[in-house]
């Protein structure tokens, strides 16, 4: 247990120091995916299974609404510059720009997970671990970097904030009727790490002769990691004080708890062959209890009024005032990104062939981000799907595809899959560099499957059913029931 435990915690520190739940839009669609549950828990897969930890599923999303090559790296005259070379205009180059740049980092590593049907009700629940880190930058700070032109600008609009947690849920999906299928799927958190800031002031004045900054704000921390003793204690933050191996004082650490729910839909039409689907998950919030919270404020000047031409040297003036905070008497709360999915599909050929639209919106404090995936979905036997999308929206630029195949046999079931895929490279130097490509999503995991339910078996047989079959079928049922 105590192995278990020091693996999860190492893990979630690793997740959290170096980016932020990944979830894969290209599993909406797979009907044999159990991931597809992470987006709407009433989108139940089509059979039981089983996931190991370690091979159950790991999901790596870095979301971005700028960070492209095209928008930093320019030819002119037959040579690779970047957007800060003088050849390069400022209309030219933050054009390209959203106002505010969002980069995020999401992780999403599963622990342990089960799903099975029970009757025509489906039940999963697991456990897993999960880092969303975001980072929202004021268009300002470019305008300053590549004009540094005369005026004011303000970049507090420039903000970080992480969340990094234990997850364990359970969930469920069952029908209504022939053409509504309801899910529901809660969620106890424990909190491991939370980290933001709280800018007052961050501008910087451009003069003529003279440049000016400011900044006005906190850090906030709270983990399980961290030796909380020796911060009541008044000490100042030192990296001796974090902790990994003493799972005793990790287990004592662990006072930050919270909740979240899922809730999910799915309407079918015209003999299933029509499905719309709506979801909202992570519906919730992490209450970080203020006896592991550690937070320090910063205070900075700086002022450069250009080179003494006799001296060679800048005429710099720089102070910074760094001081921890007493600690706070009080809890506090972080909301999770919560998230609204819509979806349309349309299957077709028998069932073998499904076209899907899916729209994908997150809520990350007052920021909303929205993208919408238009998708092929393939399904060649009962055992092997695979999909090519394109995301829209999120300055995302045609030719930058996701691809997924899924394997779910009787016994397992393997997922891989990837969007954000830049089919369009071009040449810096000798290197072959993706142009267009503004994020990043990853997802794979392996499962073993249960068999699949037999009033699953008989809705996919119908679907597939041509009119003529169809008709046989109820000609032979009236007779043998006569």
């Amino acid at each position: 247990m105590k192995r278990l435990l020091s693996i999860i915690a190492v893990l979630v520190l690793a997740l959290s120091a170096n980016v932020v739940s990944a979830q894969s839009r290209n599993s909406y669609f797979m009907e044999g995916s159990y991931f597809r549950t992470d987006m709407n828990p009433a989108l139940a897969p089509t059979r039981g299974y089983v996931a190991l930890p370690g091979m159950s599923g790991v999901g790596v999303d870095i979301p971005s609404n700028f960070l492209s090559i095209d928008n930093f790296i320019y030819q002119k005259d037959n040579q690779m510059v970047s957007a800060f070379h003088g050849s390069v205009t400022a209309d030219e180059f933050l054009g390209k720009l959203p106002d505010t740049g969002r980069l995020g980092v999401n992780a999403n590593v599963n622990v342990l997970g089960v799903g099975f049907y029970a009757g025509k009700m489906y039940w999963n629940f697991g456990a897993r671990v999960r880092s969303n880190t975001d980072v929202t930058i004021s268009k300002d700070l470019f305008s300053a970097l590549k004009t540094l032109g005369n005026g004011t600008y303000d970049l507090s609009n420039t903000n970080i904030s992480s969340n990094s947690y234990l997850e364990t849920y359970v969930g469920t999906s069952f029908p209504i009727g022939k053409h509504v299928n309801l899910g529901v799927r809660a969620k106890f958190l424990v909190g491991v790490l939370n980290l933001h800031t709280e800018f007052d002031k961050v501008e910087a004045v451009v003069g003529r002769e003279s440049v000016a900054a400011q900044l006005r704000g906190k850090v906030v921390a709270n983990s399980i990691f961290v030796d909380q003793s020796r911060i009541r204690a008044g000490e100042a933050f030192s990296t001796d004080m974090l902790v990994f191996n003493d799972v005793s004082m990790l287990l004592n650490n662990a006072k930050s708890f919270g909740a979240a729910l899922d809730l999910g839909l799915e309407l079918k039409f015209c003999r299933d062959h029509l499905k719309i689907s709506a979801a909202v998950t992570d519906l919730g919030f992490i209450k970080w209890k203020a006896m592991t919270n550690y937070s320090a404020s910063a205070n900075a000047d700086l002022r450069f009024d250009g080179f003494n031409l006799q001296t060679g040297e800048a005429n710099t003036k720089a102070e910074f005032e760094m001081f921890t905070d007493k600690p706070s008497a009080e809890d506090y709360r972080t909301a999770l990104n919560a998230s609204l999915n819509v979806g349309v599909e349309y299957n077709f050929l028998r069932n073998h062939f499904a076209i899907g639209l899916m729209s994908h919106t997150e809520f990350i404090g007052k920021q909303i981000y929205s993208e919408l995936t238009a998708s092929l979905n393939i399904r060649a036997t009962n055992w092997i799907s695979a999909t090519v999308s394109h995301t829209f929206l999120a300055n995302n630029k045609l030719g930058v595809l996701g691809a997924a195949i899924n394997f779910h046999p009787r016994v397992l079931n393997i997922f891989i899959g990837a969007d954000f895929i830049d089919t369009r490279y071009g040449r810096y130097g000798n290197i072959p560099v993706p142009r267009y490509q503004n994020s990043f999503n990853v997802y794979a995991g392996v499962g073993f499957n249960f068999a699949r339910p037999k009033f699953m078996r008989e809705a996919v047989k119908d679907v597939r059913m041509t009119k003529a079959e169809r008709k046989a079928e109820r000609l032979s049922k009236r007779y043998s029931a006569n």
